[in-house]
């Protein structure tokens, strides 16, 4: 059975993934880019491994080639539609051992041209621990700032939209970093798939800038790898503000659509660090559906003096005050395309 190292898969020009695990792993520790075609799904993983432990190891064997046997038919569809794409097929799991095997085989007895990923996910995981520092070697980072409700990932989706490298560690880590972060969100939060995000996104940069938002180390209950970190602290720190008017209007956009049940277990989190008193009005105001008066309410007493206490931290490259988003993200574009023009001709003159 031909192996190959993830290292090895980087290297080959039309190759797939095809992660055999359940979806319940596959979403929780996803390579970017990878499909999921499960040998088992995820009950009856649970079966298998209830029946391994509590009955016999030949039972469970015997349960998990019954559940197999049924979805065959429905694997087959979809690597025979994979194998259309691309002219190579690695299948993974965990560790590289039974699932993958399993699957490596039939298709190579089929004739399909196929290989195992060499320790599965798990060796993908030691790859990029130990990559993430070289590949973010080389790269400065663009660091927005501004207050709750300024639209800072509105404005950099807007960037990425102008063809700025933008790394959303928002999006990456599901969590949008305050008490409220969770909120709205759909996947739950993996710091194996944050990890993979990441180093995604550094390995495919072609620009040696990248912008990113102003981040706590910490993004809900993840952690920014520390060269990135590290980077971020010493890059370039742009503030942006805008009314307290567009603030509350991009805060309704973003969470009046989230159940208020949600939204009161956030509350009870601020509740560490206000008065009883500001905590039972924040409740009435939810109750009672005004969600801008909160949202304004929020910012006045909790959010922006809690900011003010970090916002000397940084010495800022320049502030922007605006009032149309479009023209904020149009003129930090152009700063950021100027820097990439300044270091392109830098690189040129030493050569």
């Amino acid at each position: 059975m031909k192996t190959i190292s993830f290292e090895e898969f980087l290297l080959e020009e039309n190759a797939v993934l095809i992660d055999v695990r359940t979806p319940k792993e596959f979403l929780l520790e996803k390579i970017p880019n990878s499909v999921n075609v499960p040998v088992l799904l995820d009950e009856e993983r649970v079966i298998v491994g209830t029946t391994y432990v509590q009955v016999s190891k030949e039972l469970a064997k015997k349960k998990g080639v019954e559940f197999i046997s049924k979805r065959l038919p429905e694997i087959f569809e979809q690597i025979q539609e994979l194998s259309k794409k691309y002219s190579k097929l690695i299948f993974m799991c965990a560790r590289g051992g039974m699932r993958s095997s399993s699957m490596t085989s039939l298709f190579a007895s089929l004739g399909y041209k196929v290989a195992k990923l060499e320790g599965g996910y798990k060796a993908y995981r030691e790859f990029i621990n130990q990559i993430i520092p070289k590949a973010n070697e080389g790269f400065k980072y663009i660091v927005v700032h501004g207050r709750t409700g300024v639209g800072k990932t509105k404005v950099l989706n807007k960037m990425a939209e102008l063809g700025v490298s933008v790394m959303d560690l928002e999006k990456m880590a599901a969590h949008k970093g305050s008490f409220f972060g969770a909120l709205g969100e759909k996947l739950p939060q993996s710091q194996k798939r944050f990890d993979g995000e990441i180093f995604e996104f550094l390995r495919t940069c072609k620009t040696k800038y990248i912008v990113v938002e102003s981040e706590s180390k910490r993004i809900g209950n993840l952690y920014v790898p520390e060269p990135i970190y590290e980077s971020m602290t010493n890059g370039i720190h742009i503030f942006i503000d805008t009314s307290i008017t567009n603030r509350l209007d991009i805060l309704m956009e973003d969470y009046t659509h989230v159940p208020s049940d949600e939204i009161e277990e956030c509350i009870k989190k601020v509740a560490r660090y206000v008065s009883k008193e500001k905590t039972n009005n924040y409740l009435r105001l939810l109750n009672e559906g005004k969600l801008r008066e909160l949202g304004e309410i929020l910012i006045e007493q909790y959010y922006d003096p809690l900011y003010e206490v970090s916002i000397d931290k940084h010495e800022f490259e320049f502030s922007l005050t605006y009032e149309d988003m479009d023209s904020c993200a149009k003129e930090l574009a152009d700063y950021f395309f100027k820097l990439e023009e300044e270091i392109s001709s830098s690189s040129n003159i030493e050569l």
